[in-house]
């Protein structure tokens, strides 16, 4: 079996994942993993498809039709990764939102030889002062020898932020 990611961005409207899972499923393929999220009026997405060598072509032809319709998407096919087995850990960070928080949170975990695995983040009204709070869910895979680490390394960003290490 091969193994394709497609990530894709359109204009949010009903039916997005139903034309293409209508398209894997017609060249029989198996959705495997995916995430999307509507964000300012647009759909975004990556997923994961497994589909039989013969078909390869052919589903990846029907899903690059869709561009016609407004999609922006792009598909590579991908080979297992043979990474070395590290452990997966979920990084909370709280603190108050600023620019470039996100690069000093990618930055700082960067540096510490841990991969990203995913991130989520948003922000929300800060109830009593009137800013805005930055939340940020961080999955990443790194050694456990490494955690304490990481935790203090984020947490010298600044003097408000709350992090929190779960170990998957």
């Amino acid at each position: 079996m091969n193994t394709l990611v497609m990530s894709l961005i359109t204009q949010d409207k009903p039916g997005i994942i139903e034309n293409i899972s209508n398209l894997v499923s017609e060249y029989k393929g198996s959705w495997q993993a995916s995430n999307f999220c509507q964000l300012a009026g647009q759909f975004a997405g990556i997923v994961e498809i497994k589909i039989s060598p013969e078909a390869t072509e052919a589903l990846s032809k029907a899903l690059l039709a869709l561009r016609q319709s407004g999609y922006t998407l792009d598909i590579v096919e991908s080979s297992p990764n043979n990474e070395a087995q590290q452990a997966c850990h979920v990084i909370a960070i709280t603190g108050n939102d600023r620019p470039g928080i996100v690069k000093e949170v990618s930055s700082a975990i960067a540096k510490l030889g841990a991969n990203v695995v995913r991130l989520n983040s948003k922000t929300s009204p800060a109830p009593n002062w009137g800013g805005e709070l930055f939340h940020a869910e961080v999955e990443v895979k790194l050694s456990s020898d490494d955690l304490d680490q990481v935790k203090e390394s984020l947490e010298q960003l600044a003097d408000d932020l709350i992090v929190d290490i779960n170990s998957l």
